[in-house]
């Protein structure tokens, strides 16, 4: 197959812009998925050992089952960071399979992936993720990431988004490369710098405080937070309190 490697809907280049329109370099050309997992398979005459994460045990048994169904090999399963980040030490693995946002011991959101990438920097990683912002996705992909798979999805796509990335490819799920598709439309210049007390309004916003309790904390009236609060968002362009969330998960330490 050449330099192509192996691509199908949801699939980026390794060395394509991150792009979601057609009015630059997008998606690779498509093919069936059972083709592509059919060239993968010769690659890895194994199977794949896959280290998971997520802090909810349903899903962790979920994932298993369907990985396991797609000669899949489960290495090792963690409910955090913490413990993701032991088991690479003592499990080698292909790929990593974690969930974006995981209370508990350890780095969380990017910091996670940030560590995953300083420790691991060859390790492909797809994240698992109910986000829907997409200047949160973007970045996600810009970081090194190899995989955006959408957590209220059907599982079926997390064997292609795994196969994807161990082959060089970068997957995204439909859903959510339609929002990244959809940022490249409304949003084609980059986001303007938030302030410092917008900043500090996002950072307590994080802690938990609401309006009131930061006007109560910084001195300004809860009238100053709310604007604060607002600049911040159309900066980022988060347009309803569910995106500006979304991105506060990932802020999370």
């Amino acid at each position: 197959m050449g330099g192509d490697r192996w691509s199908f809907p949801g699939l980026l280049r390794a060395d394509s812009e991150l792009s979601y329109t057609s009015s630059r370099p997008r998606f690779a050309e498509s093919l069936l998925a059972t083709e592509v997992c059919r060239s993968i398979s010769q690659e890895f005459p194994v199977q794949p050992r896959i280290i998971i994460a997520d802090d909810h045990p349903v899903v962790l048994h979920g994932i298993r089952i369907v990985l396991e169904r797609h000669q899949m090999d489960v290495a090792g399963a963690a409910a955090d960071g913490a413990g993701l980040l032991q088991l690479l030490v003592q499990q080698p693995c292909h790929a990593v399979l974690t969930d974006l946002s995981m209370p508990g011991p350890g780095p969380d959101g990017p910091e996670l992936l940030a560590e995953l990438r300083q420790r691991h920097p060859d390790l492909p990683v797809v994240v698992l993720t109910g986000a829907r912002h997409p200047g949160l996705l973007d970045g996600l992909l810009r970081d090194g990431v190899h995989g955006l798979v959408d957590k209220s999805a059907d599982f079926a796509e997390l064997p292609q988004a795994l196969h994807a990335a161990m082959a060089g490819q970068v997957f995204v799920s439909d859903q959510l490369r339609r929002h990244l598709q959809a940022r490249d439309l409304l949003f084609p210049h980059p986001p303007a710098a938030l302030s410092t007390r917008e900043l500090e309004v996002l950072q307590l916003l994080t802690d938990g405080l609401n309006i009131n309790a930061i006007a109560d904390r910084s001195g300004r009236s809860p009238k100053t937070i709310s604007r604060q609060k607002a600049e911040a968002m159309r900066k980022l362009g988060l347009q309803t309190n569910q995106e500006l969330y979304d991105y506060l998960q990932t802020r999370r330490d």
